[in-house]
């Protein structure tokens, strides 16, 4: 009889299990979901139709595993769990560092610590293909008048290395940007800025102040002009040097891209934001001559247009972030720059020229990855 009791008991329970928590989401509503930072729509409830019936068992399973009860409570659960028995996050894509820092470990997307310890090493092919790219892309500019310019933002897990965790060890001292750089500029006249060194000035510049954000990719708007700065001086143009007087705090709301990926957007808090402001004496003055500017770039890209407008013609700046040369053909730029993250050179200057004239196009290979 006892026994009978247990068993009954259990089914109850596992029953309980199954259904309780769908009954309490239910009269609950939305009051136990969270704001959607996944990055994508999550799956609706599939409309009934004859024609949809033979989707529906997929379309109906898809939009339960987005809206079950409790979903992200206990994805939230989970997340912290994996941090403290791997420390590593449930999407395997974020390194959890130290003080609280984050760095992200795609290998799919650009695999940042193979750059950081130094696997990342290009073949004497890639240098050789690349360079050629690259000043293919110079000539064919140059015959529409406009010149080009190459910018290679620093990957954080480098700048910021003492916050990597000890099991990845010290950053690797030669590295596949330092290396295409240096074959760049020794075999090349390329206009070529990769701004690792202002940066880590920056860094014992102003100690207690981040040039990059602690928990997602991006450098912030202080790392954003020192970079800008050794742009604009590639381009015969001075930015004042940054200053304390220059930042100032800011209310806006801090990305976070890996408290996202990570499912702990509960557990950290946002990084601060900084407001860099050039002084008015530090502007060129309106009667000054302005160029035109193509800037394709990716998101760190974003922190740096604002501090190269004043320098340009009003509407003077042609953003873009994939190659189209017909874009570039009608915006006839004076400067062409590509504004590139480290971890994305591989494959942003492997496959072809960037640009291509008129005459050359049909020749030149098509470029078409998108960066995330």
């Amino acid at each position: 009889m006892k026994q009978g009791y247990a068993k009954r008991a259990l089914v109850a329970l596992f029953l309980a299990l199954i259904y309780v928590p769908t009954l309490v989401g239910l009269a609950a509503g939305d009051r136990f979901r969270s704001e959607n930072l996944e990055n994508r729509t999550l799956a609706k409830l599939p409309a009934l139709s004859l024609d949809a019936v033979p989707d529906l068992p997929g379309a109906f399973e898809a939009y339960y595993a987005d809206n079950q009860p409790f979903r992200d409570q206990l994805i939230y659960v989970r997340a912290l769990m994996h941090k403290a028995l791997y420390d590593r996050d449930i999407s395997r894509k974020v390194v959890f560092g130290k003080q609280d820092w984050m760095f992200y470990s795609c290998v799919a997307d650009g695999a940042p610590i193979d750059s950081y310890r130094g696997e990342d090493l290009y073949t004497n092919v890639e240098l050789r293909q690349i360079a050629s790219n690259l000043v293919r892309t110079r000539d064919d500019l140059k015959k529409i008048g406009c010149d080009f310019v190459l910018f290679i933002a620093p990957n954080k897990e480098r700048v910021y290395s003492e916050y990597m965790p000890d099991r990845y060890g010290a950053p690797g001292q030669d590295y596949g940007v330092k290396q295409l750089v240096r074959f760049l500029r020794q075999r090349t006249d390329l206009k070529v800025v990769y701004c690792y060194d202002e940066i880590m000035q920056g860094r014992q510049d102003f100690p207690d102040l981040p040039l990059y954000f602690s928990r997602d990719t991006h450098w912030n708007d202080i790392g954003g002009y020192i970079g800008t700065r050794a742009l604009m001086r590639a381009l015969d143009i001075d930015l004042p040097p940054l200053t304390r007087d220059m930042i100032a705090p800011s209310d806006r709301k801090a990305p976070f891209d890996m408290t996202i990926l990570s499912h702990l957007t509960r557990l950290y808090p946002l990084d601060p934001c900084y407001d860099v402001t050039l002084p008015e004496d530090a502007l060129p003055t309106p009667d000054i001559p302005k160029k035109t500017l193509y800037f394709r770039h990716d998101s760190f890209g974003g922190y740096m247009t604002g501090f190269m407008a004043p320098w340009f013609a009003e509407n003077g700046i042609t953003e873009a972030s994939e190659r189209d040369d017909a874009q570039v053909d009608a915006a006839h730029p004076d400067v062409f720059v590509m504004e590139v993250l480290e971890r994305f050179v591989r494959r942003r200057l492997w496959l072809g020229p960037l640009y291509a004239s008129p005459e050359n196009r049909e020749a030149a290979a098509p470029e078409q990855i998108e960066d995330t």
